[in-house]
């Protein structure tokens, strides 16, 4: 086996010199990110962005620039930040240049200030006009009490029947009915389990009984209370006799034992008995005076608004209503005496309150009126004659 010969002293010397001129041509990577570092922040921020809104020749300029650096404070490529720094100093030396007096760049950045100004007037009215959407949006489907009320249950108490119902009202009674049957399976399981101890710590008791040769009872008829009491007594002559006996024996699910499992059972019934309590205190809750007043108020401004509209439906005037309504073939069922439909319900012969307004909506009822209306119809009679043959003269003599 050749052992590796060991180099010369000038080799070995020559290897230093390459290394010491080598290594600090090496790249050596931060071990905090580029915009953690002072050296990127400080001229960042009081060498660029500082003189950028001091040197900005214009209010709309300086806006652009503020959002400029907001929209880019999260780039976190380096080259990336390297293109937008770029761009910022080639800013700041044209808002320089045109400081100092360059025709050229002032025109363009007064330019620039213009199109910014009409671009930021544009982006406000979009937002004037959208927001003006939202709110027509928002009143269309706004909630109106009527006066009816959600009757109170277990989920609820006495809520106003809102048209539409809010969503947050039906989230809050679907998640409470959830979390009661939630809450029921809970309380069915804790109970099993329950069950399966106190069995678990008879049957321990039965064998500490076999042991001595006594007889332990029997138990296996009782059921829920009887046998969580029969469970108790066991586990407490139990406690006593490991006292006064001394035994050496350690109880696994009775005597001592068998408090410390039911503790947290215990625990979380109460907790479930406390939730069944507030659903039946919420179901039993007196109605609030304020509430039952405004149900009352809410009826009377609901006669009172039907009662205006059929009112104006029977002065002739298309509500929403009446639109809804339906066409000539439910004429009938309409409150309006005026206009078109009380003139067809008139030649239908159906019984109206006031049979002749139609006539005096149209002024056939007064003769002065129609005396006037029949004079205007002969006149624009007249006139279109005139015309109608003074079209067909020239007509006759472009044909000739």
């Amino acid at each position: 086996m050749s052992l590796v010969p060991i180099p010369l002293p000038c080799s070995a010397a020559h290897r230093v010199r390459i290394a010491s001129v080598i290594s600090p041509l090496k790249r050596v990577r931060p071990r905090a990110p580029f915009y953690e570092l002072s050296a990127h922040r400080i001229p960042t921020l009081w060498s660029l962005y500082r003189n950028l809104l001091k040197h900005a020749p214009g209010e709309n300029i300086r806006f652009r620039v503020r959002m400029m650096f907001r929209k880019n404070q999260h780039v976190v490529k380096a080259h990336s930040a390297k293109e937008q720094l770029m761009m910022g100093y080639k800013w700041l030396e044209y808002f320089k240049r045109a400081e100092q007096g360059d025709i050229k760049f002032q025109n363009i950045l007064n330019r620039y200030e213009r199109m910014i100004a009409s671009k930021r007037e544009k982006t406000a009215w979009k937002m004037r006009i959208l927001e003006a959407f939202n709110w027509e949006a928002k009143l269309r489907s706004r909630p109106i009490f009527k006066g009816s009320f959600i009757r109170p249950s277990f989920d609820n108490k006495l809520l106003p029947r809102l048209i539409p119902q809010p969503a947050h009202i039906t989230g809050m009674i679907v998640r409470r009915r959830l979390a009661r049957d939630r809450r029921w399976q809970q309380r069915e399981t804790l109970k099993s389990w329950a069950h399966d101890l106190r069995c678990e710590s008879l049957f321990e008791y039965a064998l500490l009984k076999s042991a001595r040769g006594e007889n332990a009872g029997v138990a296996q008829h009782m059921r829920g209370r009887m046998l969580g009491e029969h469970a108790n007594r066991c586990a407490g002559e139990v406690v006593q006799l490991l006292h006064k006996e001394h035994l050496l024996w350690a109880p696994v699910y009775t005597g001592g034992a068998k408090f410390e499992w039911d503790e947290p059972f215990l625990k979380r019934q109460a907790e479930l008995k406390e939730c069944m309590m507030r659903d039946i205190s919420r179901y039993r809750a007196a109605p609030p005076a304020g509430l039952v007043l405004q149900g009352k108020q809410a009826r009377r401004e609901k006669v009172t608004n039907k009662t205006i509209q059929r009112q104006r439906e029977r002065s002739g005037e298309v509500t929403a209503a009446t639109i809804n309504a339906g066409g000539a073939h439910r004429l009938h069922t309409e409150a309006s005496e005026g206009g078109w439909s009380g003139t067809v319900k008139a030649h239908m012969g159906v019984h109206m309150y006031m049979p002749e307004k139609w006539k005096a909506e149209g002024g056939w009822e007064d003769e002065e009126k129609k005396k006037l209306l029949d004079d205007m119809e002969r006149e624009i009679r007249a006139e279109n004659e005139r015309r109608r043959k003074h079209s067909k003269l020239d007509a006759a003599s472009l044909s000739e």
